[in-house]
């Protein structure tokens, strides 16, 4: 497998992402500069558009490592490949730099779930792994502030910390309720 250096610096124009699209048999379009133009317009923003083409290969992409996944060998080669994505997202060149990419993945799960947990009929475990999910990524934003001493800020670690452990305790408050639940549910069906 050859992999070109991830050093990259320049982001990928709109034509690319979409090309990129295409090669994984999931992009329709013309793939013209006026296409790209007009569908920015419409959305309000070059910026925002190219944003949206971005996630957007980023879904289909990760739609394909987890096909992949699903009739992969051991553990161990998962996990390889797991690392193969973060070498080549540049997330491995330094701790900040992995711990900054792990805080941004966590913040993409983050969101669905409160979305999710915004539904009353979901019950307390969604909004339970949404409070994880903060509480997690608090806790790597302060390792990330904590790899560099000279710049973090004592009173910024120890709000992030205190604003993690509330969310970490919710998290604990919402599964306890779960447990009480199904504690009652057992209860009436033994008698």
């Amino acid at each position: 497998m050859k992999i070109k250096d991830r050093k990259k610096e320049v982001p990928s124009t709109t034509t690319q992402l979409a090309a990129a699209m295409a090669a994984l048999g999931a992009y329709a379009g013309e793939n013209t500069e006026a296409e790209h133009e007009k569908e920015a317009k419409r959305l309000g923003g070059k910026e925002y558009y190219r944003m949206r083409m971005v996630n957007a290969l980023l879904g289909i992409v990760e739609t394909e490592a987890m096909l992949s996944e699903g009739g992969s060998g051991s553990r161990e080669q998962m996990l390889h490949a797991h690392q193969q994505a973060l070498e080549s997202a540049g997330a491995m060149d330094t701790k900040e730099k992995l711990l900054g990419f792990l805080r941004w993945r966590t913040l993409r799960i983050e969101g669905p779930l409160r979305q999710i947990a915004q539904d009353k009929a979901t019950g307390p475990i969604p909004l339970a792994a949404a409070h994880a999910a903060e509480g997690l990524q608090r806790l790597l934003g302060v390792c990330v502030d904590g790899q560099k001493p000279e710049t973090a800020s004592p009173d910024a670690l120890k709000s992030g910390l205190k604003t993690a452990r509330e969310a970490l305790t919710d998290a604990v408050a919402n599964i306890d309720i779960m447990l009480n639940l199904i504690a009652k549910a057992e209860d009436i069906f033994s008698r």
